[in-house]
């Protein structure tokens, strides 16, 4: 990552957890979380599969593509534990059953996530479909990966929205990701080539279409392939901190890998800087919308 000045931007860690910037100055209230793409493999992780295949499942370098963010004003969130140990991006219920030995007082709540292995807890790798998991998990050592891991990303991410949305009167979330040039076996379109940047907003529940047309319209200007919930409309990272009646506008970007790295090998392609450099911009375009409408909302107040 590059280096910030000290005075401008604030950091926070839970190791192994997450890592959060903070802008000190010019805020806006814009969030950029990065859940799916971190590396830090708790001890007690096991695996059968291949590390090449244990890794296929991660967003690779998404935290490095938009740490520019807070440069703009904007905050950073990044999940430092990989989504094949606990999936950030999924309900705390979409389990599926028999990857657990035992019962939870909750019930299971199994989506198609789940059925197609890539549930909360992945029962297989993306790149081969082949099984990622060892043996069953214990009831309590799904609560310890949701209690120590899952729960504390997601309640620093809903303070940070939550005091962006007390302070300003609005909160804009952008949840960011990335996908498979060709969708893999795990996913419904297994086989279909990608666009270049997907952006999902739950079909029109997850925000104001105001924001999807910001994001669309700087990215296509970049001179992007870019659609609109056509590869993924959008998981629980949105869905779970959106409120658009109230001022918390919740968006999922998708970025084809092959844009910014080799899918093979898993190194930085030759664009990677490009890539990042937009996507700055883009941080620093929607902080911009952002700060707008807290004049809209807060009487110029900022």
């Amino acid at each position: 990552m590059t280096d910030m000045p000290k005075d401008f931007i604030q950091h926070h860690y839970q190791p192994g957890v997450f890592h959060r910037m903070s802008p000190l100055r010019n805020r806006a209230p814009l969030v950029f979380d990065i859940p799916r793409s971190g590396r830090d493999y708790p001890n007690d992780f096991r695996s059968p599969a291949s590390f090449n295949e244990v890794k296929s499942s991660i967003s690779m370098y998404v935290e490095e593509l938009y740490n520019q963010a807070p440069e703009h004003g904007a905050y950073w969130l990044f999940a430092c534990f990989p989504n094949a140990y606990i999936d950030a991006n999924r309900h705390e219920r979409d389990i599926d059953p028999e990857l657990i030995d035992g019962e939870l007082e909750d019930a299971f709540e199994p989506t198609e996530k789940s059925k197609l292995g890539v549930g909360l807890i992945h029962r297989l790798c993306d790149l081969t479909g082949a099984p990622l998991q060892q043996e069953p998990l214990s009831v309590p050592d799904l609560r310890r990966r949701l209690d120590q891991f899952y729960w504390p990303y997601h309640h620093e991410l809903a303070t940070i929205i939550h005091d962006m949305r007390d302070w300003a009167g609005v909160a804009y979330h952008v949840s960011c990701h990335s996908m498979a040039s060709v969708a893999r076996p795990v996913s419904r379109d297994a086989g279909q080539p990608r666009s270049d940047f997907d952006i999902g907003d739950g079909h029109g529940r997850t925000c104001d279409r105001a924001f999807v047309d910001a994001v669309m319209r700087c990215l296509s200007n970049f001179g992007y392939r870019v659609t609109y919930n056509q590869h993924f409309a959008g998981a629980e990272s949105i869905h779970k901190h959106s409120d658009p009646a109230n001022g918390v506008q919740s968006l999922q970007i998708e970025t084809r890998r092959g844009l910014y790295m080799n899918e093979t090998t898993y190194g930085k392609g030759p664009d990677f800087e490009t890539v990042r450099e937009h996507l700055g911009q883009l941080a620093a375009h929607l902080a911009d919308y952002a700060q707008q409408h807290v004049t809209a909302c807060n009487g110029g107040q900022k």
